[in-house]
């Protein structure tokens, strides 16, 4: 790194003014010109500057150091949360003391995604204001991965496009100037394949699942070969491909079936669950569903939350109202139990749809599950529950209103390019 970067990134990292550091060396203008890299300073005055500041003037490679973060890196996007919760608490207290400016910005980067790894978003959110303090001194390495992780977060806000932006933003910087290994490579096109899915343009979650599906099985990497399976199965779910979509889910539960992963078969079964509900086997559904509780971990209430929304949808759709109730009330335990509400308006509104929806219901929809859907830009259930309350209206005979909100599911299909 560039001495003007070292100084100014030490400079903020210490709540230091710019006059503040050049008082009774240099002026503050010239200062700025040497933080800016825009002239070159004496060694005399950059050595005053940089004792002022309690940094060496010749910045020692520790490439060791560098490479034990990048490491800890690799532990992160494996999602190995114990070893990478064990490197951290290491980390956190060897970087604070090191002179390597390089490093410590690493380590500020990876401990972002490690913040999004433990999916506490506002720990994320204060880092990334850290971040912006210094962004502008970023190499090209460096702005790849503000890009690819700023992209993450904005995925688990639900903000798909604008984490589309900065994913594809991150493989622009790949492509033009910077070496990564390839499952680094692998793990950006798996990124932009889930989010192009969310997105509903298939054809090339499609493509970029496949680039990164090749890169894992030419390492052998069966858990993410299986992810990627997964994903081509929702990619061929959506573009009515069922056999193909099938074919894949059962190509990742071969795969993980010689694997200790139970979590990862809850999700194929659940999958395959979804995929039957969508043929209209709600029998075959339930099953799936159920298979997929059998196989989530006990910690895993929002994924038990999701399989048991699936089981209430399937059991409603074919009227058997008594089975909705006993899973609605299993799902307001675990709710209780541990006070995860993110699922709470799914069961709400089937709350309502059994037990004869009413003024109340109307009330619920308008103002608060179609809006939270809405916010979430989660047009999937934006549209499945505005066509609920447009039939609603239209058996009340209320047919502006019924209108209204059958406009609504027609504009969310044209933004998911289901319909033209």
């Amino acid at each position: 790194m560039e001495i003007g970067n070292r100084l100014r990134f030490y400079r903020i990292q210490q709540n230091m003014t710019q006059e503040e550091l050049a008082s009774g060396i240099i002026s503050i203008s010239y200062l700025s010109k040497i933080e800016n890299n825009q002239t070159s300073a004496s060694v005399e005055v950059l050595e005053m500057l940089c004792k002022r500041l309690g940094i060496q003037l010749i910045e020692e490679s520790e490439y060791s150091l560098l490479k034990e973060l990048h490491d800890w890196y690799f532990t992160i996007v494996s999602r190995n949360k114990e070893e990478a919760d064990s490197r951290y608490e290491k980390y956190v207290n060897v970087v604070q003391s090191t002179n390597d400016s390089t490093a410590y910005i690493h380590f500020v980067l990876f401990e972002l995604r490690y913040f999004l790894l433990q999916r506490d978003l506002e720990k994320a959110e204060l880092q990334l204001n850290k971040i912006n303090t210094f962004k502008d001194i970023f190499d090209d390495q460096m702005n790849y991965f503000y890009s690819k992780f700023f992209g993450l977060y904005n995925y688990m806000k639900n903000k798909f496009t604008t984490a589309k932006d900065y994913y594809k933003l991150a493989e622009r910087i790949l492509n033009k100037s910077i070496n990564i290994e390839k499952w680094e490579e692998a793990d950006l096109y798996y990124s932009i394949g889930l989010t192009y899915s969310q997105l509903g343009k298939m054809a090339l979650s499609n493509s970029y699942t496949h680039l990164a599906l090749a890169i894992y099985q030419s390492r052998y990497d069966l858990k993410r070969s299986a992810e990627c399976h997964v994903l081509l199965g929702i990619c061929y779910l959506r573009t009515e491909e069922y056999e193909l979509s099938e074919e894949n889910y059962l190509l990742a539960n071969k795969v993980v079936e010689s694997m200790n992963d139970s979590n990862l078969r809850g999700i194929i079964y659940h999958n395959l669950g979804y995929l039957y509900s969508i043929q209209k086997r709600p029998n075959e559904a339930v099953k799936k569903y159920e298979k997929s509780l059998s196989y989530k971990l006990e910690s895993n209430i929002e994924g038990k939350l999701v399989s048991i929304h699936g089981i209430i949808t399937e059991y409603y759709s074919i009227e058997e109202y008594g089975f909705c109730k006993i899973w609605l009330l299993e799902a307001k335990r675990l709710q209780e139990e541990y006070g995860f509400k993110e699922y709470n308006v799914h069961f709400e509104i089937y709350n309502f749809l059994i037990n004869d929806p009413s003024e109340e219901f109307e009330k619920f929809m308008q103002d608060i599950a179609l809006p939270y859907f809405q916010t979430k830009e989660n047009m999937q259930y934006l549209i499945k529950y505005s066509e609920i309350l447009g039939n609603y209206f239209e058996k009340k005979f209320k047919y502006k209103q019924a209108n209204r909100y059958y406009n609504i599911t027609i504009k969310a299909l044209r933004k998911l390019n289901y319909i033209y």
